[in-house]
């Protein structure tokens, strides 16, 4: 079996079995295209073979991306997660006995500050009552309690369904990266929310089902990722926000302001789904970056 026949295996894998989201499937597929790509060196005629995958042409591949392309190390990165990803994969299927990617080291990333909102930013107030919502606004809003309220990435919000919110409970189960699941709780706000879009539903002729999405599109299929975005994006411009106006940012703001607001990192972690905590840990940084500025702004002797 060649290696792109093996490369289409592990893509079924991840999205199929364990239910990569589409958007992770498609950028693993282009970083493994582009390394075979980079192995075929213009030979349009051969097609690489597995035997091909070998520590010493990752390197070279990683050489390529970094001197020759010019990649950012950040880009680097993701590429050499997706072959270091494809090889556990060859492993656990007993196709090669060592990961070839595995040795290999990833390019250092420059510490960037993630982008977030402050709580006044925030702020409820910041929310008035619609008079005459449209559908897009209230279920804006709704998206809004399930990042900024309880953490969620917005892919999480597109294939969330009723019956995994639990009203009485006040949580709400996610099938996050891999499929895997954990609990977060939910916000008053977001029950009123889920009210309001309900009966805006009704209305629009889509009864919400128990085991139905959440985000439902008249075609009965999930909102496109666009079209949350949009919604996100709006709703962040409408109550004045210049900056990145993102789902992203409103998670990154969720988990920054529970940090400020004296929670312990490894809740936040299991909260936001992160598998290491240090990736939680750039949050501490954007803290600690913000008392450091306080500090030289008001200190005589800073």
């Amino acid at each position: 079996m060649n290696l792109s026949e093996q490369i289409q295996h592990f893509l079924t894998h991840i999205e199929v079995q364990r239910r990569f989201s589409p958007r992770t499937v498609d950028t693993y597929r282009k970083s493994l295209e582009k390394f075979v790509d980079h192995l075929k060196d213009g030979k349009q005629d051969s097609e690489p073979q597995l035997g091909s995958f070998t520590e010493i042409n990752v390197k070279g591949f990683v050489w390529n991306l970094k001197i020759k392309q010019g990649l950012a190390p950040t880009s680097i990165c993701e590429h050499l997660a997706a072959l270091k990803s494809f090889g556990k994969y060859l492993v656990r299927s007993m196709v090669l006995q060592t990961n070839p990617a595995g040795n290999v080291p990833m390019p250092k990333r420059p510490k960037r500050l993630v982008s977030f909102m402050s709580q006044k930013d925030l702020a409820e107030e910041k929310f008035p009552e619609l008079e005459n919502p449209t559908l897009p606004q209230v279920r804006a809003r709704l998206l809004l309690e399930l990042i900024y309220g309880s953490g969620l990435r917005i892919s999480e919000c597109q294939g969330l369904c009723w019956n995994q919110i639990q009203e009485k409970e006040h949580l709400v189960r996610v099938f996050g990266k891999g499929s895997k699941e954990r609990i977060v709780p939910i916000t008053e706000a977001l029950l009123k929310r889920i009210g309001e879009f309900k009966q805006m539903e009704i209305e629009a002729g889509r009864l919400p089902s128990p085991t139905g999405y959440v985000f439902l599109s008249d075609d009965g299929k999930p909102y496109g990722l666009r079209t949350l975005r949009n919604d996100i994006h709006n709703l962040l411009r409408e109550i004045g926000w210049e900056g990145k106006a993102s789902p992203h940012v409103l998670r990154h703001s969720f988990a920054t302001h529970l940090l400020e607001n004296g929670a312990e990192i490894m809740s936040v972690k299991e909260m936001l789904g992160h598998e290491s905590i240090s990736t939680t840990q750039v949050y501490t940084h954007v803290s600690a970056e913000r008392l450091k500025e306080a500090f030289k702004k008001t200190h005589p002797r800073a």
